[in-house]
């Protein structure tokens, strides 16, 4: 009897596996993510980290990817550093209690530190988009679109012609970034500009129909990882099955936070490794429900 219950136990872990494997594969439609090897590790209920490295075979060149796959049912935050201060993802995920974490938003490397873009926290404004341009009227690339939790989950959304249009949100957290990857599972026109064609680090955030969202981090400026263009990760994103995608702040910002421990490598200190993280003014944290 036992032995039978044992066998039960098994086929069932066994389907599932499956299931799940077969969900990550079909998630794939181009193929460009199926020429390397994944690995795969259990991070919480719903929540898996996917990693591989691709040896010149992703754009003809090398790369190292992170991806967060995260089931509906888990919370969404969006965690800013304290006041007049910047603080390493790790920090804020830890000081939230979170189980994952990757780093947020754009913002001041010098003082005044902060984000240059709209920050919400709880529902109280944090901080403005820093408008450039003429008479300081024209907002950034960068804040074209915009992360958003309400009730714990997570949205992202395209910004519309209203001068104000994330005051109009109707979330707790919102955090303007950009640009939009995709709407709706159609491709956003990418701007040629250097910021956008050339190859670095980065990081995104993606939403699939079913509502899964995807913390994607793609490592750079190594010989291990080249990084990528903006199409580039539009097309990485669109191979994940997300329908909406935006990216977050890159370059030696991007960072993803595990239990604690840094899974990517992030490139401050010119080394292929762990320890290169940069202090950022917000973060996006994943938990599970009644772990904050």
């Amino acid at each position: 009897m036992n032995w039978w219950k044992n066998s039960i136990t098994t086929g069932l872990r066994a389907l599932v596996f499956f299931v799940f494997s077969c969900s990550w594969v079909q998630a794939q439609p181009s193929g460009i993510l199926s020429v390397a090897e994944w690995t795969e590790e259990p991070v919480a209920e719903g929540i898996v980290l996917h990693r591989a490295s691709f040896s010149g075979n992703l754009f003809d060149t090398n790369q190292y990817l992170c991806v967060l796959e995260v089931a509906p049912g888990a919370r969404f935050d969006i965690v800013p550093a304290a006041d007049g201060t910047l603080e390493t993802t790790t920090a804020l995920a830890a000081r939230s209690d979170a189980v994952a974490a990757v780093n947020g938003s754009f913002f001041n490397m010098r003082e005044p530190y902060g984000s240059v873009n709209y920050l919400r926290v709880d529902g109280a404004e944090v901080s403005p988009n820093v408008l450039r341009g003429v008479r300081n009227s024209r907002r950034s690339l960068q804040q074209t679109g915009a992360v958003a939790t309400w009730q714990g989950s997570l949205y992202m959304l395209k910004g519309d012609v209203l001068a104000r249009w994330e005051r109009d949100i109707e979330a707790e957290d919102i955090v303007t970034t950009g640009p939009m990857l995709l709407v709706g599972g159609e491709c956003e026109p990418v701007a040629k500009d250097g910021f956008n064609t050339n190859r670095h680090p980065r990081t995104a955030v993606g939403r699939r129909p079913d509502g899964t969202v995807l913390l994607v981090t793609a490592d750079g400026r190594s010989s291990q990882a080249a990084g990528l263009s903006m199409t580039e990760l539009q097309q990485v994103m669109a191979a994940l099955g997300c329908s909406d995608a935006i990216n977050l702040d890159g370059g030696g910002s991007t960072t993803m936070v595990v239990r604690g421990a840094v899974v990517n490598h992030p490139c401050d200190n010119r080394q292929f490794d762990a320890a290169g993280e940069r202090s950022v003014a917000n973060a996006i944290i994943v938990t599970r429900p009644g772990t904050r």
